[in-house]
């Protein structure tokens, strides 16, 4: 029996400035969908504004075309967006963003994001999800 692949809200603001680099790298996000793809259906969603930040702008732009990439509508924080896609799917949320705890009336529990959150790490080209302790 085939087993389907869990999705998973990934925050690609965060993940193109891994490390805060300035300007945020096309690079991090290509990682996270080739180190994912086989294992997640990935819902990647970045903010409005990483389109004047990011280093390879067209590459990125190709990514939204072609629905790769979701973008929050301008003035919306992805934050809120990642959550809500993330209850309605049941899936995990990949971040290492802290302002999550800021919106606490959209979880569904109190332990729902400590449940729910996973943070990243890359390494010599390779993203690494940490399990949470």
């Amino acid at each position: 029996m085939k087993k389907i692949k869990p999705y998973i809200t990934t925050d690609i603001s965060n993940i193109a400035g891994h490390y805060n680099e300035n300007p945020p790298k096309f690079k991090n996000i290509k990682i996270m969908f080739d180190c994912l793809k086989f294992e997640f259906f990935i819902i990647g969603i970045a903010d409005w504004k990483l389109d004047y930040w990011i280093d390879y702008k067209e590459s990125y732009k190709n990514f939204i075309e072609r629905g790769i990439v979701n973008r929050s509508p301008p003035g919306v924080k992805a934050d809120k967006i990642i959550i809500m896609t993330a209850i309605k799917h049941g899936c995990l949320m990949l971040s290492n963003d802290n302002y999550y705890k800021d919106y606490p009336e959209l979880f569904p529990s109190e332990s729902w994001f400590e449940e729910h959150i996973r943070k990243f790490d890359i390494i010599n080209g390779e993203l690494r999800i940490i399990l949470p302790r």
